[in-house]
């Protein structure tokens, strides 16, 4: 128990003192939270409502992970206040509910504190995270931008021209003197260096790491602690034409490893590749990826990558090739509106058969000035 008190410890420390808008693989921006300060708005009291229509069908008959679909809507309020002029704050409400439910699947609080300084912020409550992070999806799981729409804990962001970094703490779940359970958090960075940015041509190498425990010292909980690490470095190169077309390509080599006393999961460690050729024009892209991983794992990545089902860990294969082609369309319809569509195969060639996923998301956006306080 001590050894994960002195690993907490560590890394909230690594959290507090660590601490340009970067592009993972997939452009996900219909589930960014862009909210920013505005130096002109120091004392001004904001609207913010935000609905997210979804509906993400995997056919997926694979050991892995089987296919599920998420249909629903996600509905945000919150005020928005700047009583300086490097301090937001935000509170509000947040709920989900799954069509075919006449309840709601989940209702949560929405709170956060905001301070900016220079290059850098600071989140403390909901952050701006899931896919705002910048992960791939490999490392981060695509689906938590529904399931795990908030995410509460710490963060610190800093941008400049050339240079990204984020780093976080998402506390998952507390444990009291009083329960049973066991404590969860889950901590990552994400980096990117800009190499080149000139005529056109964009080089940059991005760097990401999670990790996942759960563990504590309050009660005698017979579940055995683990602590889990992903980490991935990486290449782009893209280029855009003057006609606004656009080729990327993005290569990452990956390394999972099991740190916990002991390995309750097929494989201790793990280490895959994924490449990826894009083709951009007018809110359309075309892509095409390859993964191979062998004996990797990731609690907190999409479920499909793995090499074991994370739901039940006696169904696994030590090796994973797969070829995906991608369709996305991501249009703004206004000021207001963002429709994103999405169809997914892959083969996988262990399993040798045509899998796929298909997508549609619509989000609407509004925000008034209330006035000043």
């Amino acid at each position: 128990m001590k050894r994960s008190y002195k690993i907490k410890i560590a890394l909230l420390i690594l959290v507090i003192a660590c601490s340009w808008k970067v592009e993972a693989q997939i452009n996900n921006r219909v589930f960014e939270q862009d909210d920013t300060l505005i130096p002109n708005d120091t004392q001004t009291i904001k609207l913010h409502f935000e609905m997210l229509n979804y509906l993400r069908n995997t056919e997926y008959f694979d050991l892995i992970e089987k296919g599920q679909t998420l249909f629903g809507s996600l509905v945000q309020a919150h005020l928005a206040y700047q009583p300086y002029k490097n301090v937001l704050l935000k509170g509000g409400i947040q709920t989900r509910q799954d069509f075919g439910s006449t309840n709601f699947y989940s209702v949560q609080p929405v709170f956060t504190i905001s301070i900016f300084k220079k290059n850098w912020r600071y989140n403390f409550g909901a952050m701006q995270g899931t896919t705002n992070y910048g992960f791939i999806e490999p490392m981060y799981n695509i689906d938590r931008a529904i399931t795990n729409r908030i995410e509460n804990g710490i963060q610190s962001i800093y941008k400049t021209d050339k240079f990204y970094f984020n780093n976080f703490l998402v506390w998952n779940e507390p444990t009291y003197r009083t329960t049973s359970n066991q404590e969860k958090f889950t901590t990552g960075i994400v980096l990117e260096r800009q190499l080149l940015n000139k005529k056109g041509v964009f080089i940059g190498l991005p760097f990401q790491g999670t990790l996942a425990h759960r563990g504590g010292q309050l009660n005698n909980n017979p579940n055995p602690i683990f602590t889990r690490i992903n980490a991935t470095i990486g290449l782009k190169l893209n280029y855009t034409f003057a006609s606004g077309f656009k080729i990327r390509t993005e290569n990452y080599w990956l390394a999972s490893g099991d740190f916990s006393p002991n390995i309750t999961q097929p494989y201790k460690n793990g280490f895959a590749s994924w490449h990826t050729l894009s083709f951009m024009h007018k809110g359309f892209e075309l892509m095409f990826n390859y993964w191979a991983g062998r004996e990797w794992q990731s609690p907190v990545g999409t479920q499909i990558y793995n090499n074991y089902n994370f739901y039940n860990i006696t169904e696994f294969r030590q090796h994973r090739h797969m070829l995906m082609s991608r369709l996305f369309y991501t249009q703004k319809l206004n000021e207001k509106f963002m429709l994103d569509l999405r169809f997914e195969p892959f083969y996988d060639f262990e399993y040798k058969q045509i899998q796929y996923s298909y997508s549609v998301y619509l989000k609407l956006k509004l925000d008034k000035v209330l006035g000043k306080i």
